[in-house]
C-alpha cells in the first residue's frame, strides 16, 4: 500500500511533535522538513538525522500535504505559497473564531485555483477542543459553559506533599467541581522503591489536605510536568426547567503540542480524498 508522504513547514516544538508522530505510524512517510535558509544546511539531531532538511518545499519532491507549523503571524503566508506550489496543506494557527473565518477567506480562492485542499484550525484549540465543546453542546442544549485553563497551583500544599516520606518532588493543582467544592490534584514524583499506596495515604492524612478531595498521581517527572504540560477544565451545566439537572465535566493535563501533532496527522490522513478549497477541521463523534 502506498504511503501518504508529508512535509513538515517549521521545526519548532510543533514540528518537532509532528515530525515524531509521522515517523511513529507505518502508513505514513516523513518526506522531508523545511527550515529557514539559513538553518536547512544543518543536519537535524536524533531521532531525526535521517530525514532530510530543506530550504523550500520544492526540494522535496511530490507530497500528499505538508504541515504548516511556523509563528501564528506566518501561517497564512506560508500556507499561500504552498498552496501556491500545489501543496495540500493542514494548519493549526492559535486565532479564535473570526481569526479562523479570515484565514479561511483568504486561502479558499487560492486553494480553488490550484486545485488542492487546504485543512484550517486542525489543532488542540482551535480544533479537537472545539469538538469537545460542540459535543457538550450537542448533549446540553440549554446550558452554560465555562472553561478554566491551567489549572492553579498551590504552593503551600506542593511543599506540604514534598515532606512526605518516599516524595521526591510534587506539584499541588487546585480547582471547583461541579458542586463548587475545591478539589486538589496532587501529582507526585516518588523516590524509587516507594510504595504509591502508602504516599497517597499519607497526602489524603496531612492537615493541610484535611477535609478536602484531594487525588494523588504518579509522575515520572514533576519538571516535565512544569514545562510541558497543558491544564484545563471544561464543564458545562444545564439550565433546563426539568427535574435532572444535566452536567458534563472534562479535566485534563497534557502536552498542548502532541495533541495538536495528533490532530494535525489525522487530518493529513485525509488530505487525497479532499475536494480542492480551504475547510475548517471537523470530526464525526
Amino acid at each position: 500500500m502506498k504511503r501518504t508522504r508529508l512535509a513538515v513547514v517549521g521545526f519548532g516544538r510543533l514540528g518537532r511533535a509532528c515530525a515524531e508522530t509521522i515517523l511513529a505510524d507505518a502508513d505514513l512517510e516523513l518526506a522531508g522538513v523545511v527550515r529557514r535558509p539559513e538553518a536547512a544546511s544543518r543536519p537535524l539531531a536524533r531521532p531525526f538525522a535521517a530525514v532530510p532538511v530543506a530550504g523550500h518545499i520544492t526540494e522535496l519532491g511530490p507530497l500528499d500535504g505538508a504541515l504548516v507549523c511556523v509563528p501564528t503571524e506566518a501561517v497564512v503566508g506560508v500556507a499561500r505559497e504552498l498552496l501556491q506550489h500545489k501543496v495540500p496543506i493542514v494548519e493549526c494557527a492559535a486565532v479564535d473564531e473570526a481569526g479562523l473565518r479570515r484565514n479561511q477567506e483568504a486561502l479558499h480562492a487560492i486553494a480553488l485555483d490550484r486545485r488542492v485542499a487546504a485543512i484550517l484550525g486542525a489543532g488542540w484549540a482551535p480544533g479537537a477542543l472545539t469538538v469537545f465543546q460542540n459535543l457538550f453542546r450537542l448533549l446540553i442544549p440549554k446550558g452554560e459553559t465555562e472553561i478554566t485553563y491551567r489549572p492553579g497551583v498551590s504552593l503551600h500544599h506542593s511543599a506540604a506533599a514534598r515532606e512526605v516520606e518516599g516524595v521526591r518532588d510534587a506539584l499541588c493543582a487546585e480547582l471547583r467541581g461541579e458542586s463548587g467544592r475545591l478539589q486538589r490534584y496532587v501529582y507526585v514524583e516518588m523516590e524509587p522503591g516507594a510504595d504509591p499506596t502508602r504516599v497517597s495515604e499519607a497526602i489524603a492524612a496531612d492537615p493541610l489536605f484535611l477535609g478536602e478531595e484531594t487525588r494523588v498521581f504518579p509522575v515520572e517527572s514533576v519538571a516535565s510536568l512544569e514545562q510541558e504540560g497543558h491544564g484545563i477544565v471544561l464543564s458545562r451545566r444545564g439550565t433546563s426547567g426539568r427535574g435532572i439537572h444535566d452536567s458534563l465535566l472534562l479535566e485534563g493535563r497534557f502536552d498542548a503540542h502532541a495533541f495538536s501533532a495528533r490532530v494535525m496527522v489525522d487530518a493529513a490522513r485525509g488530505l487525497p480524498g479532499r475536494r480542492p478549497g480551504a475547510h475548517l477541521y471537523s470530526v464525526l463523534v
